[in-house]
């Protein structure tokens, strides 16, 4: 950027600044509880109260304050898992403004509106906000009620169908420059100002963003004269938007609603790597809310439970959530926590990271393992997350040469464009459905006419081709007609060319020499959004095959790779270093695409020893021996009939069916197994699948063992020596520096969060129940306590209990003119902890 264009952006965020001060309202991360996990468009007043109290006593002294209602909170007759949209009664006063339900928040009688209820949360120290729709109301529309303070302008002239939101119907485009539009978002934000709000998520306003709405809401909010902080929804919002963002919200979504699987969580990795260095200073990127606890009671996503992700996945979410500085908002019913959701939550040293880090930024992403950092704001240590990110999902999407990010009936047209080039060279192309990690209800996807073509013209459409293998979760794959068999349909709108399939669905095709760009249209079919169970996909493109396995393929010691119809149809010969082994699995893999007629045959396998012995396998009892379909066979193949593989009879071997595992022990002294592997004659004319891989283990063939990462201390320039301490055990584990790495053991989708201390610079933590540790660090020739609250009773005394000094912190930062054994004493409202130190 040239020297005048920086000024001038500096200059015009310096102008905002001074225009509004919204960012002071959010200085930090906000941190708070919202209704729509676990109660959707369906909470009632007792359950927030219930919320509310919990977060009082439970969580208050950790930072947590905002408790927030979610959607629809006007409407008496909503339903849970989705809205009610065919005869739904709103709740509004006589200017148009939504009122709450009476029948589900009964204080709001007699136009007292929210205020009652805001009130008996303000009482217990803590904050309330709410959720409404960008727009007015198409029943103000109709109605033709009156703009309040706007000279008798009637909502009827302020509004347009243009861009109305897609998949909530409740309102319409507020049109910017209308007579009366800025007033009615005045009447609002006054109304909600009146009541108390604190905070305020706005949905349908940042994907797609709608400019005009925003600045005019900024204006109604800064008016009312009460700090309420400002949420914008859904996601992703458009990055190049992101200054015009930070200038008008405290918070924007960064994806669309988040939910408990491995998948989406995945996926946020990318998303906090574009956004981070776009977020602080009262504006913050929003990761969106913590599916944590209880959630899904009466909820928009899937049955009650708690949490699908492992304790490993929750620590994974909490610590990038935290070194990214998302906001905090937690979507379980706080009432029905356990121990271990609750020690996530107030683990006051991962908290500091979220609220008092700075610099925060990846360091790297191998697909496999990754590091983020930040630094301390208020010293010189430095905070690093690991993250082992290996396994477990539908395919392999550290592969994946596109993502569409997740495709729900939230998403503007049910669909995304899709136009990406091709790695050179390309020779097979995989388009690829996934369920987004929640379950595949209803996740009909089409592919709308996708297309190759190349840099001379030339277009090969895929629906004119023929495809190598085509798997789907459900039905069969349709060429030009939905996985249903109706016409493919997508918003509404019927395409005549395309691929009807369904979650989790992978379609292989082979790409002729030259051709270097897809495109398509992909999307949810209205075959599925009808039914209002599911629907949530995620389209994906691939240059090489992306499916995963059961088993850990990494681990394997041979690999036949696919042997199928189309690929290596004549079988392979495989062989394995076996020395030193004491057990021998035998797998046979779906080679990822389901186990349709998948026969498998392991012919002549043997154990061989240096000096030439050989041991027909098939001669062994097995430990254990499993087959996806009946049961294993020695010596037939699976139907019971002569192994015979590509026209070739054998009497010796297994068959056996996808997925199969057959455990030997080894007797000793054997180097090397040898067999042929291919699938069985009698289903080379199936109707359907006949797709396998043949994989040999000498370890646990489902194992996926915990990764060491190494602490790169040279990506973070750091120098010397480091004393590190892991923020979730709260244990400090030993000084290492470049010469001496740091490498942990970081368990399968679990991470590790961790302080790094200078050496030369005592730090100590006091961690007891705040939000905020104290640390005790080097500030050139003396020591000074960082984190303490302001108007903190601190006294110093020597090894023989003498008081040194007695004084009441000024600031944050507390200097400390002594050296020697000293206790430090601090007291704050009645707690009261010491610090024991030696300074030198």
């Amino acid at each position: 950027m040239k020297p005048i264009a920086l000024f001038l952006l500096i200059l015009a965020t310096s102008t905002v600044r001074a225009q509004s001060d919204f960012h002071t309202w959010a200085e930090t991360p906000p941190m708070g509880w919202n209704s729509w996990d676990c109660f959707g468009p369906t909470v009632v007043e007792s359950e927030v109260k219930a919320n509310a109290d919990y977060m009082a006593e439970h969580l208050k002294p950790f930072g947590w304050q905002y408790i927030v209602v979610d959607i629809r909170w006007f409407v008496e007759n909503d339903k849970a898992g989705g809205y009610n949209q065919t005869n739904p009664i709103y709740v509004m006063d006589e200017y148009g403004r939504y009122t709450p339900a009476l029948n589900r928040f009964p204080s709001a009688a007699n136009g007292m509106g929210f205020k009652p209820l805001a009130d008996y949360v303000h009482d217990k120290g803590l904050k309330f906000g709410i959720h409404i729709m960008r727009g007015v109301p198409k029943k103000a529309v109709t109605e033709k009620l009156p703009v309040k303070d706007a000279d008798g302008i009637t909502a009827d002239k302020i509004y347009t169908t243009a861009d109305q939101c897609t998949w909530l119907k409740d309102n319409y485009t507020i049109v910017a420059d209308s007579a009366g539009a800025q007033e009615y978002y005045n009447s609002i934000m006054d109304l909600y100002a009146s009541w108390g709000v604190d905070f305020i998520k706005i949905d349908d306003l940042s994907r797609p963003y709608h400019q005009a709405e925003i600045e005019m809401i900024r204006q109604a909010i800064d008016r009312t004269g009460r700090p309420i902080v400002l949420s914008m929804s859904p996601g992703e919002t458009p990055v190049e938007k992101a200054a015009h963002a930070r200038n008008h919200a405290n918070m924007w979504r960064t994806v669309d609603d988040f939910w408990d699987n491995w998948d989406q969580l995945l996926y946020q990795f990318t998303v906090c790597n574009k956004w981070y260095p776009y977020s602080g200073g009262g504006a913050w990127a929003d990761a969106d809310m913590l599916p944590l606890g209880h959630i899904s009671i009466r909820g928009e996503r899937g049955s009650p439970r708690m949490t699908n992700f492992t304790r490993d996945e929750q620590f994974t979410l909490m610590s990038l959530w935290s070194i990214f500085k998302s906001p905090l908002m937690f979507g379980g019913h706080l009432p029905d926590n356990d121990s271990f959701t609750d020690s996530l939550i107030t683990n006051p040293e991962i908290i500091y990271v979220n609220q008092h880090s700075r610099n925060n930024r990846q360091i790297f992403n191998d697909g496999e393992n990754v590091m983020w950092a930040a630094d301390d704001a208020t010293g010189d240590d430095k905070f690093v997350a690991l993250f082992n990110i290996k396994g477990g999902l539908f395919v392999e999407v550290k592969k994946a040469i596109y993502r569409s990010g997740l495709i729900s009936n939230l998403t503007d047209g049910y669909g995304v464009n899709i136009q990406t080039a091709l790695p050179a060279e390309t020779r097979d192309l995989f388009l690829v459905v996934s369920d987004a990690g929640d379950g595949y209800s209803a996740d009909h996807a089409d592919w709308i006419d996708p297309i190759l073509y190349n840099q001379t013209g030339d277009t090969l459409h895929l629906t004119t081709s023929t495809w190598e293998s085509a798997t789907t979760g459900w039905g069969t794959i349709q060429k030009n007609k939905s996985i249903g068999g109706g016409n493919l349909t997508i918003h509404g709108k019927v395409y005549p060319v395309g691929i009807g399939t369904h979650a989790n669905s992978i379609i292989h095709y082979a790409v002729p020499a030259g051709y270097t760009h897809f495109a398509a249209f992909a999307g949810l079919d209205n075959s599925g959004i009808s039914q209002n169970i599911g629907s949530t996909v995620e389209f994906m493109l691939f240059t090489e095959d992306p499916s995963t396995r059961e088993v850990n393929t990494q681990t394997a010691i041979a690999n036949s790779g696919r042997v199928s119809r189309t690929m290596r149809k004549e079988g392979v010969q495989i062989e394995a270093n076996i020395a030193g082994a004491s057990k021998l699995y035998l797998v046979v893999t779906d080679a990822g695409d389901g186990f349709d007629y998948d026969h498998a045959d392991w012919i002549n396998p043997t154990l061989h020893k240096a000096d030439g012995t050989t041991l027909d396998l098939t001669t062994l009892n097995w430990v254990k021996a499993t087959s996806g379909w009946d049961s294993v066979k020695r010596n037939k193949s699976l139907d019971n009939n002569s192994l015979k593989v590509n026209g070739t009879t054998y009497t010796k071997g297994f068959g056996t069916n996808s997925y199969s595992v057959i455990e030997f022990d080894l007797p000793t002294g054997y180097t090397k197994f040898t067999a042929f592997c291919g699938f069985d004659d009698e289903v080379k004319s199936a109707t359907s699948g006949v797709s396998i891989e043949f994989l040999v283990y000498t370890s646990d063939p489902y194992a996926f063992p915990p990764e060491q990462i190494t602490l790169d201390f040279a990506a973070l320039n750091l120098q010397g020596k480091y004393r590190i301490r892991d923020l979730w055990t709260h244990s400090d584990l030993g000084e290492y520096s470049t010469a001496n790495q740091f490498a942990p053991t970081i368990p399968q989708h679990g991470a590790g969060l961790y302080r790094l201390s200078p050496v030369q610079s005592e730090s100590i933590p006091w961690t007891s129940n705040k939000a905020t540790p104290i640390y005790l660090t080097k500030a050139g020739n003396d020591y000074v306590l960082r984190g303490v609250t302001t108007g903190s009773e601190v006294s110093v005394f020597d090894a023989t209990g003498k008081l040194l000094t007695k004084q009441h912190a000024q600031s944050e930062k507390v200097p400390v003119y002594h050296h020697g054994a000293l206790i430090i004493n601090i007291k704050n409202n009645g707690d009261s902890t010491a610090i024991k130190t030696v300074i030198p």
